[in-house]
C-alpha cells in the first residue's frame, strides 16, 4: 500500500465552511493538521444525512455509532503522533452490491434481505486502511440493474437537483455526495452505472480501466456466493462473465482532486496520488465528438460539450473533431451482453425467485440459459476497439457526452429534442465506452434545461492520469461539480 504523506499545499487554510459538504482532499488535510476533528467531520455528515434522507431516500444502511467510534479512536491516534493516512477521516459510502463487514448488503432485493457478508471488499478495505471511515451502504436497483434507483425493497431514490431520477445504479451514491451528506463514494460501473449518476446529481466519477481496481467483493460474487470472500483471479476470457470482464469498481466524488486521491489508493498508484497535490500538465491534444450512431444527444447536452471542448481550446489543448469514434460500439456491447446468461445471479437467487421484483425477474427471464459461443461478437468488438485506440495515438484523450440528456425522471424517460427516450436508450454514449474498457472520468461541464450536463474523458490503458490532468483543467475552467440550488450558499 502507499505511505501516508504529509499534508497537501492547501492544509494550512481552514475550512470556509462546516466539514459537511467540503472536499475530501480538504477534510483530509484539515484533519492531518488538527484544524478538524475527525469526530466532529464524521458526526458533520451524519447529521447532514440524516437531514437529507427523507427527501432522498439514499441511505440503506447507516453505522452512526460504529463510524463515531472509530473517528474518536482514529483521533486518538493521531493525537499520539500516528501519521495521517491518505484518506484520514474522510467519511465514505459504499454502493449496496459492494460486499461490507459490519453492514447488510442486499443489492436492493428482498431475496436477500438478511444478507450478511463478515468481510469488506477489496476497494472498501482500502479505503478504510488509508483511514476513511465507513458511514453508510447506499441504494441501488435490484441487482444493480436500471438507468433509476428504484428498487422493491427501499422504493425510489430522489435526485438532489430536485423532480428527477437520481440515476442509476450508483444513484445513491450520486445522490448524497451531491447533498453532502457524503464526502467520498465507491460504486460499480457496468453499462454507466457509475457515470450516468454521477451527471444527474452533479457530480464527479471515474470508471477506472480494465484490471485496474481489484474488484473482489461485488456481489453476487464468481459462483454465486454472497460472502464477498471470492476472488476475482484467473483468466478474464475464460472464467468471467460478460458482465464480470465489463464491470468496475471506482470511486464518485466532488473533486477530481478527491477523486485522484481515492483512485490512487484503490489502484496502489502514487502517481494518482501525487495528482491531488502537484497537477501534470494535461494531454496536449484531445479528440471530441458529440454524436453516437446508435442515438444522437439533445441539443442542450451538445452545445455545452460543445462549449467545453471551445474552453479547452481556449486553453492552448489542441481539439480535433473526430465524429465516428464512437460509431459501432454501443451495438457491440449490447451484442455482447445478450449473451450474458448471469449465472452468477442465478445462482444466489436459487428458490427464491418469488422474491425477486419484477425488473429484475424480466431481466432474468430473457437471459439466455446458456453461454452461447461469444468469440466472435469480441473480435468485432477489437476492432471497433483498435479504431479508437489509433485515434487515441493522435489524440492522447477523448471528450465525448455521458448520455443524451442532462437527467431523466422518476419513471426512466426523457424527452430528447421531442422524441421519447426510455430505459437503455439513455445509456447509448455510456455503454460505447465500456466496451473500450477504458478509463473514463465523468466530470460536469455545464447546464441543460437548468440540470448538470457532464462529459466523458476517455484515455488508453492504464492512462487514469490523463483523464484525471484533463479533469483538473476542466475543473478549473467550468468550475466542476454542481451544488444543487438548495444546498447553495
Amino acid at each position: 500500500m502507499i505511505a501516508a504523506v504529509a499534508p497537501g499545499p492547501h492544509a494550512s487554510v481552514a475550512p470556509p465552511r462546516p466539514p459537511a459538504g467540503l472536499p475530501a482532499w480538504q477534510l483530509r488535510d484539515a484533519v492531518a493538521c488538527g484544524e478538524l476533528r475527525v469526530v466532529d467531520v464524521v458526526s458533520a455528515h451524519l447529521d447532514r444525512l440524516d437531514e437529507v434522507q427523507p427527501v432522498l431516500n439514499a441511505a440503506v444502511a447507516v453505522r452512526r455509532a460504529a463510524a463515531l467510534a472509530e473517528a474518536r479512536e482514529l483521533q486518538a491516534a493521531l493525537d499520539d503522533g500516528a501519521p495521517p493516512g491518505l484518506l484520514c477521516g474522510v467519511p465514505f459510502t459504499v454502493k449496496d452490491v459492494i460486499a461490507t463487514a459490519d453492514l447488510p448488503s442486499r443489492c436492493g432485493s428482498a431475496a436477500f434481505a438478511d444478507n450478511r457478508q463478515g468481510a469488506d471488499a477489496a476497494a472498501v478495505a482500502r479505503l478504510r486502511a488509508a483511514g476513511a471511515i465507513l458511514i453508510a451502504k447506499t441504494a441501488c436497483p435490484e441487482f444493480a440493474f436500471g438507468v433509476t434507483t428504484d428498487n422493491p425493497v427501499e422504493g425510489v431514490t430522489r435526485n438532489p437537483w430536485g423532480a428527477h431520477s437520481a440515476g442509476g445504479s450508483s444513484g445513491g451514491e450520486a445522490a448524497l455526495i451531491g447533498a453532502g451528506a457524503s464526502a467520498l463514494g465507491i460504486g460499480t460501473d457496468y453499462g454507466g452505472s457509475l457515470r450516468w449518476p454521477a451527471q444527474s446529481c452533479g457530480v464527479l466519477a471515474v470508471r477506472p480501466g480494465e484490471r485496474r481496481v481489484d474488484g473482489t467483493g461485488q456481489l453476487p460474487e464468481r459462483g454465486g456466493r454472497m460472502d464477498g470472500r471470492a476472488g476475482d483471479g484467473g483468466d478474464l476470457d475464460a472464467e468471467l462473465s460478460v458482465q464480470r470482464r465489463f464491470q468496475v469498481v471506482g470511486p464518485l466524488a466532488r473533486t477530481v482532486r478527491d477523486l485522484a486521491l481515492a483512485l490512487g489508493v484503490l489502484a496502489d498508484d502514487a502517481t494518482l496520488v501525487r495528482l491531488a497535490s502537484a497537477p501534470a500538465p494535461p494531454a496536449s491534444a484531445v479528440g471530441w465528438t458529440v454524436t453516437e450512431s446508435s442515438q444522437a444527444v439533445g441539443a442542450g447536452v451538445a452545445d455545452a460539450v460543445v462549449a467545453a471542448v471551445a474552453r479547452l481550446a481556449e486553453a492552448g489543448i489542441a481539439v480535433v473533431h473526430a465524429p465516428t469514434v464512437l460509431d459501432g460500439l454501443h451495438h457491440a456491447f449490447n451484442a455482447l451482453r445478450d449473451t450474458d446468461p448471469l449465472a452468477d445471479l442465478r445462482r444466489a437467487v436459487g428458490d427464491r425467485l418469488d422474491l425477486v421484483g419484477p425488473g429484475a425477474r424480466r431481466t432474468l427471464d430473457t437471459a439466455p440459459v446458456s453461454l452461447a459461443d461469444p468469440g466472435p461478437l469480441w473480435a468485432a468488438l477489437d476492432r471497433l476497439r483498435d479504431g479508437v485506440l489509433a485515434q487515441l495515438d493522435r489524440t492522447p484523450v477523448l471528450i465525448v457526452p455521458v448520455a443524451p440528456a442532462a437527467a431523466c425522471a422518476l419513471d426512466g424517460t426523457a424527452t430528447v429534442d421531442g422524441t421519447l427516450l426510455t430505459a437503455f436508450e439513455l445509456m447509448a454514449q455510456c455503454r460505447a465506452v465500456s466496451a473500450l474498457r477504458l478509463p473514463a472520468l465523468s466530470i460536469p461541464v455545464g447546464q441543460a434545461g437548468g440540470l448538470p450536463v457532464s462529459v466523458q474523458v476517455v484515455a488508453g490503458p492504464g492512462r487514469e492520469d490523463l483523464v484525471l490532468g484533463i479533469g483538473l483543467l476542466l475543473e478549473q475552467l467550468l468550475g466542476g461539480a454542481q451544488e444543487p440550488p438548495w444546498l447553495s450558499p
